[in-house]
């Protein structure tokens, strides 16, 4: 009782303070201009600036809000809401519930003055990233294929003829000069960025500019790579190849891969205490606990599996779902890593890649793209490109991927 009743002291205090003022100015016109872009979780507020104006911003769930912004009195203490004081376009507002509806205004003060009367609200729902897909074209990305996009803290590409990119924001890219002609399959970040390829190529980066070839120990081509986050790194590739490095720079083969199959995926779960699962060739799957000795998994499948993923889908029930997709659309899920069931997933075409964020998201062929909160019910998003995808992450409430001729697309 105390803290409400403390809070809905500050708003009056506030609602005061603007109306008053603070200096000998006066209040602003309305801003123009006012436009609200939804993310995950957030949003991005834009509008019209004029220089030596103060801006303040408003905003609360829809279903609370005014719609009158002649005064901005009643837009203090709304539930759910917030009031930002001094800022400038465009400002980023987080921590929003995705789904729920919310309204935006601006207001503006000169030389101190009380706030004036405030933009017409503007109304926008958060929702979960996956679904809207935009092609960005900032920097010289050129136009190798990509095939490896790994996060860390910036994005970092890789692709035929060793073609290496990176972008703090998935939107500016920029290409990183390093001497190789490997065609570079798979990326990383554990500690490092680590990039894999061609005749056992491996590269190491402190901060995805400045590369270091490492010795394999393989001349087998890679084609993933994947880290538990603590303390080993795995990578797979052509003929059941299976190697591990604690630190990205020594590296050891599998005891037992338990495949001779071409092996195209590979991630690590916290599943049974932490499991590695791999997938590849001809329906291929396997599991380890130690990434040294693997065993064989039945996945009732025939077709080549391409990528592998898992995801808490319910966090009220704690349910975790592994995914793998692969050739003709295939999507194959499982709640113990052992046994498999096939999604449909008519026209989606061959899945190149999939990871988990907020939801399951899968690329593939001819810019496909398909989405799953659950890994059982999948919906096609609109991609933005007809090249084909290779490789998908989740960055900062964020996917980026990219893919066939420099593509990278990103949905917020």
């Amino acid at each position: 009782m105390f803290l409400r009743s403390f809070k809905l002291l500050a708003a009056t205090l506030l609602a005061l303070l603007l109306l008053a003022g603070c200096g000998n100015g006066e209040p602003g016109p309305a801003p123009t201009g006012l436009s609200v872009t939804p993310a995950e979780s957030s949003v991005t507020v834009s509008w019209d600036m004029t220089e030596g104006v103060e801006y303040w911003l408003f905003f609360g769930p829809s279903s609370v809000a005014p719609q009158s912004t002649t005064s901005m009195q009643r837009w203090f203490g709304l539930p759910g809401g917030n009031v930002f004081l001094k800022v400038s376009s465009p400002y980023v507002i987080n921590g929003l519930v995705n789904g729920m509806s919310y309204s935006f205004s601006v207001n503006a003060r000169l030389d101190g003055g009380p706030g004036g009367p405030g933009a017409a609200p503007v109304s926008v729902t958060p929702r979960i990233s996956g679904s809207n897909w935009s092609a960005e074209s900032g920097g010289p990305v050129g136009t190798a294929d990509l095939h490896a996009l790994a996060f860390g803290t910036l994005y970092v590409g890789a692709g035929s003829g060793g073609a290496i990119v990176s972008s703090p924001d998935g939107l500016t890219w920029s290409v990183v000069n390093y001497a190789t002609s490997a065609n570079l399959n798979a990326a990383s970040f554990f500690g490092t960025y680590k990039l894999v390829g061609d005749a056992g190529t491996v590269l190491t980066s402190p901060d995805g500019a400045t590369w270091t070839t490492q010795n394999s120990g393989t001349t087998k081509n890679l084609y993933a790579i994947a880290a538990n986050g603590l303390n080993l790194n795995v990578a797979v590739g052509a003929g059941g190849t299976i190697i591990s490095s604690l630190d990205g720079v020594s590296w050891k083969p599998a005891t037992d891969s338990a495949t001779s199959n071409d092996l195209y995926a590979v991630t690590y779960t916290t599943y049974n205490g932490g499991t590695w699962l791999a997938a590849g060739a001809n329906g291929t799957l396997i599991q380890s606990s130690d990434a040294l000795t693997w065993k064989p998994v039945v996945s009732n499948s025939s077709v080549n599996l391409r990528g592998v993923a898992y995801g808490l889908t319910s966090l009220t029930a704690g349910t975790s779902t592994f995914v793998v997709v692969g050739d003709a659309g295939t999507v194959l899920t499982s709640s113990n890593g052992i046994d498999w069931s096939a999604q449909s997933l008519p026209g989606a075409g061959r899945l190149n890649a999939v990871t988990f964020g907020s939801q399951f998201v899968a690329v593939g062929a001819l810019g496909n793209i398909v989405t799953s909160t659950d890994g059982l019910t999948w919906t096609g998003a609109a991609s933005a490109t007809g090249q084909d995808l290779y490789a998908v992450v989740r960055g900062p409430n964020v996917y980026s991927a990219v893919g066939a001729a420099g593509t990278h697309l990103l949905s917020r």
